[in-house]
């Protein structure tokens, strides 16, 4: 009986330590990674990969008890149940993949320097000069001392002066190009001196709560996320039209939950 389940999961495509971890965890229910890795014989690091595997592909679960790690295989016809949720949720994204097709391929560039900000400062103005952008949407809680108070003001320096440039840059723009700008904002930014800048070049909304730490730019064919990673400004850019139009629907439903 083993030796067929056994050909079976190799079968659907686990490993031969993948099957053993997992045969085990079905007869034992209930073990640590040190007593897995000496009952099986594999090496405490190779089997610790195994059972993040495991997890992945939704096999086993992870427990936690008294602060230690077990863990537990799940029951078939829960894995048949997670199989069968994935495979749904990749044929509804035939349609989309399709949309994509017909809008033309994407493209993403990742900025990762203290330049980056400046390099998309530069790609967004010329975008204003062109004419190319009638709208310009921002949602962002603003320098992250707003959701982090206790983070230094020179790890929020980078935001600050990111937010000023174009800020100034845009309203100087905006008296001979019409462009409709938006923002939303953390509840805690309302009072900012950085949104004074804002004055006269548009309408700003705010939530009680938004947590993210990262700025979104939405204008024209793109969609821009803003952040800072150990210190250093990042820059994650899309240019596709789709994905433009769907967080343009997606600030519009958060701009009905704002209030001015």
């Amino acid at each position: 009986m083993e030796d067929k389940i056994t050909k079976l999961l190799e079968e659907y495509g686990l490993d031969k330590k993948e099957v053993k971890i997992y045969l085990l965890l079905v007869e034992k229910r209930e073990l640590n990674a040190y007593s897995l890795a000496k009952i099986a014989g594999i090496h405490r690091s190779t089997t610790y990969a195994v059972l993040e595997r495991l997890i992945s592909k939704g096999f086993i679960n992870r427990i936690q008890k008294d602060k230690k790690t077990f863990y537990s295989a799940l029951e078939i016809i829960q894995t048949i149940t997670q199989i069968k949720e994935k495979e749904s949720i990749l044929l509804s994204l035939i349609p989309e993949f399709e949309k994509v097709r017909e809008e033309g391929i994407s493209k993403v560039r990742v900025l990762e320097s203290k330049e980056s900000q400046k390099q998309f400062n530069f790609n967004l103005f010329n975008q204003i000069n062109k004419g190319n952008i009638k709208e310009l949407y921002i949602i962002s809680a603003g320098p992250s001392e707003v959701i982090n108070p206790g983070k230094k003001h020179s790890e929020n320096l980078g935001s600050e002066i990111f937010l000023e440039s174009l800020l100034k840059e845009i309203k100087k723009k905006k008296s001979h190009k019409k462009i409709e700008y938006k923002g939303i904002w953390n509840e805690n930014f309302k009072r900012s001196k950085i949104l004074k800048l804002f004055s006269g070049l548009g309408e700003n909304k705010f939530l009680k709560e938004l947590p993210t730490l990262a700025t979104t730019v939405i204008f024209g064919e793109y969609l821009v996320y803003l952040f800072t990673m150990d210190g250093i400004p990042q820059v994650i850019e899309i240019q596709n039209k789709l994905i433009a139009e769907e967080n343009k629907v997606y600030f519009s439903y958060l701009w009905k939950q704002a209030k001015s």
